[in-house]
């Protein structure tokens, strides 16, 4: 496959390639405390999620910001509290624990990072309302004193917020494939704390509503291994009905709803006080917290996770690739294979797949992987036919990131069976367009266009269907499709 140089110009143009905030998007007055916040750049509402500079955080809580400008990177330390964004991305960290942001990520604005104002406050304590007649947010960092002291029960030391765990996974365990048991979670303290009150969990359609008698905020993160949401209700307990309806310290409500399985409760800390609900789910689903008129629901949407996948046919117009024994050229074989993969994936209703040209179009490298960093994509596949010395042969995929490994294996697993060619390996190789896409991704080198034995085979119609379907299967496998 024919290696390109790129400049510094080329990195220096991705930097800004990155997502920008809209001029079109929605100003939102933004208080704390009741005292209005003037940022040098207006909030903005984008996409129901209010996004507002880093900036003023800093300047309102006394939080210490700190910029990588290599990994994209804003880290927000605030006492014992550290929070790590990355623009373009959804993944979030808090001290030890991983979250998914709702649809929104960070993004740069003007040179101003902006980053969703609910994740960010309320991971620093403070309580996010939203005004819905005047179409403002307010932040909200004096929590009112409780009638009465708080009676607390006489209970092991709790789980440590750093490490939110669910019932079932023990406190603190990394939040990844498998769990350990934990100890039951403790009992309801009931009519002895004078906190809000969880009175009913309910699911309707696609929408779950947690009713309580006073005000809510929610904190929530998903799990994998199996697919899982869970909500934490801080500063809350439960009613008397839903305490009853517990079984050994914890509720189960059974749905019928095709992307649920059913939804657990139980009073999962004392310090403080927290409610804990965890959504157990048949698929991978996308969720998003939705702000309400009433302050003592919380409210959250669910629908099927539709996977962005962008396949990538290598090449293009002024750059034909590799040539081929059969007189065709490597970026005509290339767009092939990759309108089938298209064709097959456009078939399944929970993957959207996307192409970076589909025809002959000349692009960039720093071009395909920005359109797939752009797109949030969730796997980045790159497909090319090889080149070398007329009796080399064989199928090799290749990654670079480490969390492109798995796909770099299970797709070559499919990919090697449909050729029927002498397996080459999964290898780590620094292409540039694995390299500097955001998600997982892969570079398939199918077989060798210099080989008499491959070339006219991986030309045949058959062929090229039969292989686009592996790479289809090999997808759809790392997905958990």
């Amino acid at each position: 496959m024919k290696k390109l140089l790129f400049s510094t110009l080329s990195l220096f143009l991705l930097v800004f390639m990155l997502p920008m905030v809209s001029s079109a998007d929605e100003p939102i007055p933004l208080y704390l405390n009741g005292e209005r916040l003037e940022p040098e750049v207006p909030p903005r509402l984008v996409q129901d999620t209010t996004m507002v500079p880093v900036r003023i955080i800093a300047e309102a809580l006394g939080a210490d910001v700190e910029w990588n400008q290599d990994e994209q990177q804003v880290t927000i330390t605030v006492d014992q509290t550290k929070i790590w964004l990355w623009i373009g991305k959804l993944d979030a960290v808090v001290n030890a624990s991983s979250y998914k942001l709702d649809q929104v990520p960070p993004m740069n604005d003007a040179g101003n990072t902006l980053v969703p104002v609910r994740f960010v406050a309320e991971n620093l304590g403070l309580m996010v309302k939203w005004d819905n007649e005047n179409r403002a947010v307010h932040m909200i960092s004096e929590q009112p004193e409780p009638e009465q002291p708080v009676t607390e029960p006489d209970q092991p030391e709790s789980p440590s917020e750093e490490h939110p765990a669910e019932p079932g996974m023990e406190p603190g365990a990394p939040q990844v494939p498998g769990g350990t048991p934990a100890p039951d979670p403790i009992e309801n303290p009931g009519e002895e704390v004078q906190l809000p009150r969880i009175e009913s969990i309910q699911l309707n359609n696609e929408q779950l509503v947690i009713q309580g008698t006073d005000e809510l905020r929610a904190n929530h993160f998903s799990l994998v291994n199996p697919h899982r949401i869970v909500i934490d209700l801080p500063n809350t307990v439960l009613g008397e009905q839903m305490a009853a309806n517990m079984v050994n310290n914890t509720g189960e409500l059974y749905v019928d709803h095709p992307m649920i399985e059913k939804i657990r409760y139980s009073l999962y800390s004392d310090k403080p006080y927290t409610v804990r609900v965890v959504i157990d789910l048949n698929s991978k689903a996308s969720y998003k917290l939705v702000d309400q008129n009433e302050w003592n629901q919380v409210v959250m949407n669910f629908q099927p996770f539709i996977y962005n996948v962008v396949i990538d046919p290598g090449h293009g117009a002024k750059d034909p690739g590799a040539g081929s024994v059969v007189g065709k050229t490597e970026k005509e074989f290339n767009l092939s294979m990759s309108l089938k993969v298209k064709q097959l994936l456009d078939a399944e209703p929970l993957i959207q797949p996307l192409l970076t040209r589909n025809d002959d179009t000349f692009l960039e490298l720093d071009e395909r992987a920005a359109f797939a960093n752009s797109q949030n994509a969730d796997v980045f596949v790159s497909i090319h036919g090889n080149s070398f010395r007329p009796e080399t042969r064989g199928t090799e995929t290749f990654y670079y990131k480490a969390d492109s490994r798995e796909l770099a294996d299970i797709v070559h697993k499919h990919v090697l069976e449909a050729t029927g060619f002498p397996d080459r390996g999964v290898k780590k190789s620094r292409f540039r367009v694995i390299t500097v896409t955001s998600m997982p991704a892969t570079l398939l080198e199918i077989g060798f266009l210099s080989n008499e034995i491959e070339a006219p085979q991986m030309f045949e119609e058959e062929f090229q269907q039969r292989v686009a379907e592996a790479i289809v299967n090999g997808i759809k496998e790392y997905l958990g499709v």
